[in-house]
């Protein structure tokens, strides 16, 4: 078997996946690819680091920076493991895409007969669509790295959670987000209603947290700065008065657990 002696300029490269040839000496500087050189200096790319490439693009197409994808690409360094990642995201995003459409036709469906949709369709539409439109950028990693220590999110990055167990999470968060909606900020927070929706909201503390209030006040303050961000506002599927709403149902809560 011959060896593999195809290579490219860096030109010829740039043009073939769509990049600058400036983003090849971005990836380069950052420590992803290391083309070789011919005796005149000339930088070329074999099939190496054409995998290699395709690799750090597919993964950046999943919004993660420079420095998560090198991580990634340390720990399993090829083509195959970085396409596996975008297979999930692609199937996770999928399903979101397919709810929204859901709603979205069936609110069509329904204006067509003349009927109005009631806040909490209105509000299921509204955050499915925006939530189908969220990526983790480099905004929202750099909030990360800012609120979050090093050994916080090493153990959060460990975890196993899968795409299934994100769509689950996603979904109860939304409900909750709904149900608030539906009620109005201006609701009673000691009502049977308002009680239920802020035990959820805790359970779903709770599994990201596990009970570590560090790890709350990182979140809550991310959350915060994300949600004052008018660029990252817009994908958020939440609001801040969802927030005010379940901090005074949070308060309610204390407040009768003290008591018994």
């Amino acid at each position: 078997m011959k060896p593999n002696i195809f290579q490219e300029t860096a030109a010829a490269v740039a043009k073939r996946f769509g990049v600058s040839v400036k983003a090849l000496r971005v990836y380069e500087d950052a420590g992803l690819l290391k083309p070789a050189r011919t005796v005149a200096g000339w930088r070329i790319y074999r099939q190496p680091e054409l995998e290699r490439l395709g690799a750090i693009l597919a993964l950046k197409q999943l919004g993660l920076p420079l420095k998560r994808i090198g991580e990634l690409l340390r720990g399993s360094g090829d083509l195959a493991a970085a396409l596996a990642l975008q297979e999930a995201a692609l199937e996770d995003a999928r399903a979101e895409a397919d709810e929204a459409l859901r709603l979205v036709r069936a609110a069509r469906a329904k204006l067509a007969e003349r009927r109005s949709l009631s806040p909490d369709e209105l509000g299921k539409l509204v955050r499915s669509t925006a939530m189908s439109e969220f990526k983790w950028n480099d905004k929202m990693e750099a909030l990360a790295q800012k609120h979050y220590t090093p050994e916080q999110l090493a153990e959060i990055r460990s975890r196993g959670f899968t795409p299934e167990d994100q769509q689950r999470v996603g979904a109860a968060w939304a409900q909750v987000f709904s149900d608030i909606d539906a009620l109005g900020a201006d609701h009673d927070p000691a009502s049977d209603a308002a009680l239920d929706i802020g035990r959820r909201a805790q359970t779903l503390i709770q599994e990201f947290t596990q009970g570590d209030p560090a790890l709350y006040q990182a979140a809550g303050k991310m959350n915060r700065d994300a949600m004052s961000d008018p660029e990252l506002a817009q994908q958020m599927p939440t609001q801040p008065s969802h927030w005010q709403f379940m901090q005074r149902v949070f308060a309610e809560l204390k407040k009768r657990e003290a008591s018994t």
